[in-house]
Order: structure tokens, then C-alpha cells, then sequence
């Protein structure tokens, strides 16, 4: 099953080889840990993944998620599926709570899943207007944040907590390039770098920002 990229920390620099700057829907970024899951017309939901695994209903980690899941958000995601008259999916997710940190969750916290992203039928992730126009207002999904120009003072507005709507965590910008590749960049806010860094030790609040 696909997995999903890593989210360059984009500073309005360089991205890839080829983009400086650029047009960016932009999204809260969600606070939790990736899930994605594998739909298919004969089969429903069939395949379950974290970001870098596979696991079932008895992974003690991540297995919790698939109920999650089902009883809340697959339902209306078939739907939308089916009625797109598609032959298979890959959806990616993010598990998370109001009290959820850096990945990691408060006992007794309400977890849920939001859905981020898609890939339909083989043909690569849906543009982010794409994406909208088939799950926003169906399906949780991260509060759009508009259209920005993302730079170099873009992030710095989004490290200081100017941009409007930005959660605790920072803020997701995509669009899809020339050639279809999906490009992405994420900023992070100052209070959740500082908080990371009170929490964890060095090592482990390094591993936390980069990832």
C-alpha cells in the first residue's frame, strides 16, 4: 500500500529542484499519528497502515484506530467513493485528540480520524482543489486555511502564530505541480517547537521536528 511522504520543513527557499515559492492551499496541521487506509470496490476497506507499517485490530499501537475508523468516517468515505464510480483508493488519515501532543495521546482523550489526502484509482494524490470538492464538508478533514503565498515570511507569520487559523502544530501548504507531482511544504509555530523541546530530550525532540 502507498505510503506517504515526508512533509519537507519548506522556508520559502528551495523545494525540490525546481520551486523557489509558491501558491499554497494551506491546512491546519493536525497533532497525531498517520493512518492510511486501502478501499476497493469489491472489497470495502481492506488494508490498514501507519505511516511506515501495515497492522490489524490486534496491533497494540495503531489496532484501536481501525474502530475508530469504521464507526465514525468509513461509512460516509464509501459513499464518496462509490458514487465516483472508483475501482480503488488509498486514504490518508490522521489519528488524533484535542489533548493529543507530538504523536502521542492523553488517556481518557476522544480520539478521532480527519482525512488529508487521497490517491484515486492509481493516478497519483488529488490536487487540493480536488480534494475539496470531494470530502470537505462529508468527511472531517483539517480546516482550510486559504490560499497563500508561501515564503521565507510566510513561514516566519506561521512560526510567530500570525496566520489565522493555524493550530497548536503549524500549518500544511500543497499544490500540484507541472507533471502532477504533488508539492508540499509544512511550517511549525514557535510554542509547539518550544514544547517539544521541554518535553522530550535532545535526540527525541529532534526526531519529533523533523519528522
Amino acid at each position: 500500500m502507498k505510503q506517504y511522504p515526508s512533509i519537507p520543513a519548506g522556508i520559502g527557499t528551495q523545494f525540490g529542484t525546481q520551486f523557489f515559492e509558491f501558491e499554497a492551499h494551506c491546512w491546519e496541521k493536525l497533532d497525531g499519528k498517520n493512518l492510511r487506509m486501502k478501499w476497493t470496490r469489491k472489497k470495502g476497506f481492506c488494508q490498514f497502515g501507519s505511516r511506515h507499517r501495515l497492522f490489524d485490530q490486534t496491533d497494540p499501537e495503531f489496532g484501536p484506530s481501525i474502530p475508530i475508523f469504521q464507526t465514525t468516517i468509513a461509512e460516509p468515505l464509501a459513499k464518496i467513493l462509490t458514487d465516483a464510480r472508483l475501482q480503488e483508493a488509498i486514504l490518508f488519515g490522521e489519528l488524533w485528540g484535542d489533548k493529543s501532543f507530538a504523536g502521542f495521546f492523553e488517556p481518557g482523550d476522544p480520539l478521532r480520524v480527519s482525512l488529508f489526502d487521497a490517491c484515486w484509482d492509481k493516478k497519483g494524490f488529488l490536487s487540493p482543489q480536488d480534494f475539496r470538492r470531494a470530502f470537505e464538508g462529508k468527511v472531517p478533514t483539517p480546516a482550510y486555511l486559504g490560499l497563500h503565498h508561501w515564503t521565507r515570511g510566510f513561514v516566519e507569520q506561521v512560526f510567530r502564530g500570525e496566520i489565522e487559523g493555524t493550530s497548536f502544530e503549524g500549518v500544511v501548504g500543497k499544490t500540484k505541480a507541472k507533471g502532477g507531482e504533488l508539492l508540499m511544504a509544512k511550517a511549525k509555530t514557535r510554542g509547539w517547537l518550544e514544547a517539544v523541546k521541554a518535553r522530550f530530550d535532545s535526540s527525541k525532540a529532534e526526531e519529533l521536528i523533523n519528522s
